[in-house]
């Protein structure tokens, strides 16, 4: 009776141990198969191959990567056409005010002017100018002598300073126009990446908690603890 308990002990630990070593040897299997299909991945990421990836975090975590740094590159765009759209805003402002000034300084000279030409007109009724005398008054005045002066006229040496500084002002206008509109896309585009930004940060903290609680991460804690394949345990 006593071989047959020592046979049964003995049964009992080959089927113990073989339970261990099928439990040692599928890990090692599993951890195989992982590194090939990493390896695989690997020569296919070389070569440009198309690569299906079956872990969800790295799915995930590839994604928020890609979102921040898209998300970074709008708000750099964002805040260079900020910079640029006040400028130009800044020139408008300039150009405007010169405008003004180039104007107001015409308007001006022509009061001036129109001063003159009604003193030489009525020096001339009076006969105490010659018409070759009104004619060289009005062409100092750069006013042909058959134009009526009329209000506000502007000189005809002012015109082109009116309408040059007319021109710059419409320039500036239309840029910062264009450069406020870019601005205002660029920041409404930055404002929605920075969201998906955000929204796939929170996925991947999501997808990293399911992954360390769930059976994945129990897989993994297992194959981290356990030799690699070709290596032996100390006794």
């Amino acid at each position: 009776m006593a071989w047959r308990g020592t046979a049964v002990s003995l049964l009992v630990l080959l089927i113990g141990g073989g339970i261990q070593a099928s439990l040692l040897l599928a890990l090692v299997l599993l951890g195989i198969v992982a590194r090939r299909q990493r390896e695989l991945a690997d020569v296919a990421t070389e070569h440009g191959w198309a690569v299906p990836i079956t872990d969800e975090v790295d799915v995930v975590a590839a994604y928020a990567e890609t979102a921040a740094a898209a998300a970074e590159r709008a708000q750099e765009e964002a805040d260079q056409a900020q910079g640029q759209a006040v400028q130009a805003a800044a020139a408008r402002d300039i150009a405007e005010r010169r405008h003004r000034l180039v104007r107001k300084n015409a308007e001006a000279a022509g009061e001036t002017h129109q001063l003159v030409q009604r003193a030489a007109l009525d020096a001339y009724s009076r006969n105490e100018l010659s018409v070759s005398e009104l004619n060289r008054i009005w062409q100092h005045v750069q006013v042909p002598v058959e134009a009526a002066p009329g209000p506000a006229a502007v000189p005809l040496g002012w015109e082109l300073r009116v309408r040059e500084a007319e021109r710059r002002y419409e320039r500036a206008a239309a840029d910062a126009a264009r450069a406020e509109q870019e601005a205002r896309l660029k920041a409404a585009a930055a404002a929605t990446l920075a969201e998906e930004a955000r929204a796939a940060e929170s996925q991947l903290a999501l997808a990293r908690r399911s992954a360390s609680t769930g059976l994945v991460g129990l897989l993994r804690a297992t194959w981290a603890d356990s030799p690699a394949p070709g290596t032996l345990v100390g006794r």
